[in-house]
Protein backbone atom coordinates (compact mmCIF):
# COMPACT_ATOMS: atom_id res chain seq x y z
CA UNK A 1 0.00 0.00 0.00
CA UNK A 2 1.46 3.75 -1.00
CA UNK A 3 1.42 6.34 1.75
CA UNK A 4 -0.30 8.49 -0.77
CA UNK A 5 -2.99 6.22 -0.91
CA UNK A 6 -5.46 6.64 2.02
CA UNK A 7 -8.36 4.59 2.78
CA UNK A 8 -11.32 4.32 4.68
CA UNK A 9 -11.48 2.43 8.05
CA UNK A 10 -13.76 0.29 6.21
CA UNK A 11 -11.60 -0.54 3.25
CA UNK A 12 -8.85 -0.85 5.77
CA UNK A 13 -10.43 -3.48 7.91
CA UNK A 14 -12.07 -5.30 4.31
CA UNK A 15 -8.17 -5.80 3.25
CA UNK A 16 -6.76 -6.63 6.70
CA UNK A 17 -9.58 -8.69 8.29
CA UNK A 18 -8.60 -12.25 7.04
CA UNK A 19 -5.52 -11.88 8.03
CA UNK A 20 -5.91 -11.00 11.69
CA UNK A 21 -8.23 -13.16 12.07
CA UNK A 22 -5.95 -16.22 11.00
CA UNK A 23 -3.30 -14.54 13.32
CA UNK A 24 -5.60 -14.26 16.18
CA UNK A 25 -5.38 -18.14 16.64
CA UNK A 26 -2.04 -17.97 17.73
CA UNK A 27 -2.63 -15.01 20.29
CA UNK A 28 -3.78 -17.24 23.18
CA UNK A 29 0.05 -19.28 22.90
CA UNK A 30 1.86 -15.91 22.52
CA UNK A 31 0.44 -14.82 26.01
CA UNK A 32 1.51 -17.76 27.30
CA UNK A 33 5.05 -17.90 26.00
CA UNK A 34 5.71 -14.48 25.60
CA UNK A 35 9.01 -13.63 27.63
CA UNK A 36 9.68 -17.19 27.52
CA UNK A 37 12.35 -18.50 25.31
CA UNK A 38 11.12 -20.64 22.26
CA UNK A 39 14.03 -22.56 21.02
CA UNK A 40 16.31 -25.49 22.82
CA UNK A 41 19.38 -27.47 21.55
CA UNK A 42 18.85 -30.88 20.51
CA UNK A 43 19.98 -33.52 22.27
CA UNK A 44 19.43 -36.46 21.31
CA UNK A 45 21.18 -40.49 21.70
CA UNK A 46 24.27 -39.94 20.11
CA UNK A 47 24.92 -36.65 20.42
CA UNK A 48 28.55 -35.97 21.62
CA UNK A 49 30.05 -33.08 23.47
CA UNK A 50 32.14 -31.83 20.14
CA UNK A 51 29.01 -32.32 18.30
CA UNK A 52 27.59 -28.76 16.86
CA UNK A 53 24.63 -27.60 18.74
CA UNK A 54 21.28 -27.67 16.80
CA UNK A 55 18.60 -25.40 17.96
CA UNK A 56 14.82 -26.66 17.88
CA UNK A 57 12.06 -24.07 17.46
CA UNK A 58 8.56 -24.35 18.84
CA UNK A 59 6.19 -26.09 16.74
CA UNK A 60 3.30 -23.72 17.29
CA UNK A 61 6.52 -20.71 16.57
CA UNK A 62 7.55 -21.97 13.25
CA UNK A 63 3.48 -22.77 12.66
CA UNK A 64 2.99 -18.76 13.30
CA UNK A 65 6.02 -17.33 11.28
CA UNK A 66 4.42 -19.50 8.31
CA UNK A 67 0.88 -18.22 9.21
CA UNK A 68 2.46 -14.87 8.63
CA UNK A 69 3.93 -15.46 5.68
CA UNK A 70 0.65 -16.09 3.78
CA UNK A 71 -0.60 -12.44 4.67
CA UNK A 72 -0.65 -9.16 3.58
CA UNK A 73 1.46 -7.81 6.04
CA UNK A 74 5.13 -8.93 4.58
CA UNK A 75 6.90 -6.41 3.04
CA UNK A 76 10.25 -6.93 1.56
CA UNK A 77 10.90 -3.00 2.22
CA UNK A 78 10.39 -2.82 5.32
CA UNK A 79 13.85 -1.60 6.53
CA UNK A 80 12.58 2.03 5.09
CA UNK A 81 9.60 1.94 7.21
CA UNK A 82 11.97 1.27 10.22
CA UNK A 83 14.08 3.51 9.24
CA UNK A 84 11.66 6.37 9.16
CA UNK A 85 9.92 5.96 12.35
CA UNK A 86 13.87 5.66 13.90
CA UNK A 87 13.10 1.85 15.32
CA UNK A 88 16.23 0.12 16.06
CA UNK A 89 15.70 -1.55 19.16
CA UNK A 90 12.72 -3.67 20.55
CA UNK A 91 11.86 -0.97 23.11
CA UNK A 92 11.72 0.86 19.69
CA UNK A 93 9.39 -1.60 18.24
CA UNK A 94 6.97 -1.65 21.46
CA UNK A 95 6.74 2.37 21.70
CA UNK A 96 5.62 2.50 17.64
CA UNK A 97 3.12 -0.50 18.05
CA UNK A 98 1.13 1.12 20.88
CA UNK A 99 0.92 4.61 19.18
CA UNK A 100 -0.25 3.14 15.83
CA UNK A 101 -3.60 4.02 14.39
CA UNK A 102 -5.66 1.90 11.90
CA UNK A 103 -4.40 4.25 8.93
CA UNK A 104 -0.77 3.34 10.06
CA UNK A 105 -1.12 -0.69 9.91
CA UNK A 106 1.11 -0.92 7.25
CA UNK A 107 3.41 -0.11 9.69
CA UNK A 108 2.63 -3.06 12.08
CA UNK A 109 3.07 -5.45 8.85
CA UNK A 110 6.42 -3.93 8.80
CA UNK A 111 7.72 -4.54 12.07
CA UNK A 112 6.58 -8.25 11.66
CA UNK A 113 8.34 -8.10 8.54
CA UNK A 114 11.26 -7.61 10.01
CA UNK A 115 11.07 -10.92 12.36
CA UNK A 116 9.78 -13.28 9.41
CA UNK A 117 12.09 -12.81 6.56
CA UNK A 118 15.20 -11.98 9.13
CA UNK A 119 14.17 -15.02 10.42
CA UNK A 120 14.30 -16.61 7.36
CA UNK A 121 18.04 -15.92 7.57
CA UNK A 122 18.95 -16.37 11.12
CA UNK A 123 16.22 -18.53 13.11
CA UNK A 124 17.16 -17.15 16.08
CA UNK A 125 15.10 -14.13 14.98
CA UNK A 126 11.97 -15.63 15.18
CA UNK A 127 12.13 -17.04 18.89
CA UNK A 128 13.16 -13.31 19.46
CA UNK A 129 9.43 -11.89 18.61
CA UNK A 130 8.35 -14.14 21.51
CA UNK A 131 10.93 -13.60 23.77
CA UNK A 132 10.86 -9.72 23.67
CA UNK A 133 6.97 -9.15 23.23
CA UNK A 134 6.80 -7.62 20.37
CA UNK A 135 4.42 -10.62 18.28
CA UNK A 136 2.07 -10.08 21.52
CA UNK A 137 2.11 -6.54 21.48
CA UNK A 138 1.05 -6.29 17.63
CA UNK A 139 -1.26 -8.82 17.83
CA UNK A 140 -3.09 -7.30 20.47
CA UNK A 141 -2.55 -3.95 18.63
CA UNK A 142 -4.30 -5.92 15.27
CA UNK A 143 -7.14 -6.74 17.47
CA UNK A 144 -7.99 -3.19 18.92
CA UNK A 145 -7.58 -1.60 15.77
CA UNK A 146 -10.22 -4.44 13.86
CA UNK A 147 -12.60 -4.17 16.52
CA UNK A 148 -15.68 -2.47 14.67
CA UNK A 149 -17.12 0.48 16.75
CA UNK A 150 -20.53 1.62 15.79
CA UNK A 151 -20.74 4.81 16.23
CA UNK A 152 -23.50 6.13 19.15
CA UNK A 153 -27.01 6.42 17.65
CA UNK A 154 -29.16 9.42 19.86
Amino acid sequence: MQDSLRLSRDEIIICYKDDVARLMRYLSWLQEKSGTKATGIYSGEGIEKNSMAVPTYDSTLLSFVKEVKKTDFINRNYVYTLSRYRIKTAADELRVISACSLQEITVLGDILSKYVLRGDVKGAVWAEGVQNGVYLALLLKLKELMEIRKPLEY
